[in-house]
């Protein structure tokens, strides 16, 4: 009786009276029997009467038929078979569909069965050697020489590419090749692609960066796609794989020669060879010398040519400009045909895919801990697909920058807050402000010395 619209129904059958009221509530099913309202549902041609649920007790049906052990946390429609053999109450599917929506533990176990999140994000055409993604390649078997990892460094306008061969993957190691083989050969970046590797969220790559006025730019965590350069990590496994054969220690060896392989081979995207776009002519092989020395050394030095060379040259780089958005405009299209935009704010709460390990010693595997945690709360949007997390308690700090395909819209109500089951670890480390150069003696002054 505490239901006002059974109580009307219960009503109209306790008066007695066969008016329009009573006709209308036993054509949609209703009937009364000792003092018990029961309904039977003409969609169906089960015989068994459904009983009717007031508001107050639908909460404690839908915990018996989805939370309990024996019902097993089936979906909604699952959960709408069980309770409608039973029971009835108006909009009864669309409530059993919020609830289990709002379930925290579906929410933090079951697969997302539908298309990813995050539309493709196209970077814009910078100059040569403006933007450098950098990436480590390894651990490999040990060479004689002591060598175990390939730093790799790609320039994402003209694509050219540089290997360097690290006996230990170090913050220290990074920074040196970069600065002696790179910065000091091509000259210095405005930004600089990594993941969140310990060697590059390093204070000492963090303090290079801020002493030569370079911006660091980190992906988002668990979202490799967002670096350039995994797309040459893939293309430099096989070809290390084929020249190594069973030697697998003499990769080192070869490196030079897939180098000079993936500098002079043409890039769909650009339509030219990063040795062309980089130096201006295609670099020589063992070919042009042997069979035209002479024609190569009037053509390549005689200076009537350098100044009808450069025209074309120049004339060349915004069609290279408008064939690589074209490319890029092909790949969004194609890309984003299995995707779905999702877009938060600031402030919005949100779940977030983990990435468990199993540990034998602890008797603990991946498979039984939760797909998601959270809420999780989103400080900042970088850009429309990825976005700064902090916990809800701890908002000022930053756990660490996440795609939208690792993110899930956090629906729960306030009475219904959950807390993380497995926590996310915080990625990365804050930015340090690091004292700008004495521009007297041209030295960094910092407590632990210059860098």
């Amino acid at each position: 009786m505490k239901d006002e619209d059974i109580k009307k129904i219960i009503d109209c059958f306790e008066s007695g009276r066969k008016d329009e009221d009573f006709i209308n509530w036993t054509s949609r099913g209703y009937l009364m029997n000792q003092g018990i309202l029961y309904r039977y549902s003409p969609d169906t041609e089960s015989e068994e009467a459904q009983l009717v649920v007031p508001c107050h007790e639908r909460e404690r049906v839908l915990q018996q038929y989805h939370d309990s052990p024996t019902a097993g946390h089936s979906g909604s429609e699952g959960t709408y078979f069980k309770i409608a053999s039973r029971y009835y109450f108006p909009g009864m599917r669309k409530f059993i569909a919020e609830y289990v929506k709002n379930c925290a533990e579906c929410n933090r176990y079951k697969p997302n069965n539908q298309k990813p999140a995050g539309l493709l994000r196209t970077p814009i055409y910078a100059q040569r050697f403006e933007t450098l993604a950098i990436d480590l390649f390894g651990p490999l078997p040990e060479t004689p020489t002591g060598k175990k990892w390939i730093f790799l460094i790609e320039d994402t306008s003209t694509k050219w590419v540089e290997l360097f061969a690290l006996e230990d993957a170090t913050a220290q190691n990074c920074a040196k090749f970069l600065i002696e083989e790179v910065f000091l050969r091509y000259g210095l970046p405005r930004r600089l692609i990594s993941d969140n590797g310990t060697q590059f969220v390093s204070a000492v790559m963090q303090q290079t960066c801020n002493f030569l006025g370079i911006k660091q730019e980190l992906i988002p965590v668990y979202h490799p796609q967002a670096n350039p350069s995994e797309r040459k990590n893939r293309d430099l496994k096989p070809k290390l794989a084929i020249l190594v054969g069973d030697a697998h220690d003499t990769w080192d060896e070869k490196l030079a020669m897939i180098r000079f392989a993936m500098n002079t081979s043409k890039c769909d995207t650009t339509g030219h060879t990063a040795a062309y776009l980089q130096f201006g002519r295609e670099l020589r092989t063992t070919d042009d010398v042997n069979h035209d020395l002479r024609s190569l050394i009037e053509n390549d030095n005689f200076v009537a040519e350098i100044t009808p060379y450069l025209k074309h040259f120049a004339r060349l780089t915004p069609q290279i400009r408008e064939r690589v958005e074209q490319k890029q405009d092909q790949r969004k299209k194609y890309f984003d045909k299995n995707r779905r935009p999702i877009y938060y704010q600031p402030g919005d709460k949100v779940w977030v895919t983990l990435h468990p390990k199993s540990s034998r010693s602890d008797k603990r595997s991946k498979k039984f801990y939760p797909k998601r945690g959270g809420p999780y709360l989103v400080v900042t949007n970088r850009s429309p697909t990825t976005y700064d997390l902090s916990d809800p308690s701890t908002p000022d700090q930053v756990l660490g920058t996440y795609h939208t395909n690792m993110l899930k819209p956090y629906e729960l109500p306030p009475e219904k807050n959950t807390s993380p089951v497995v926590p996310i670890k915080r990625r990365g480390r804050p930015r340090k402000h690091f004292p700008k150069a004495d521009s007297s003696s041209g030295r960094l002054q910092s407590p632990r010395g210059s860098l």
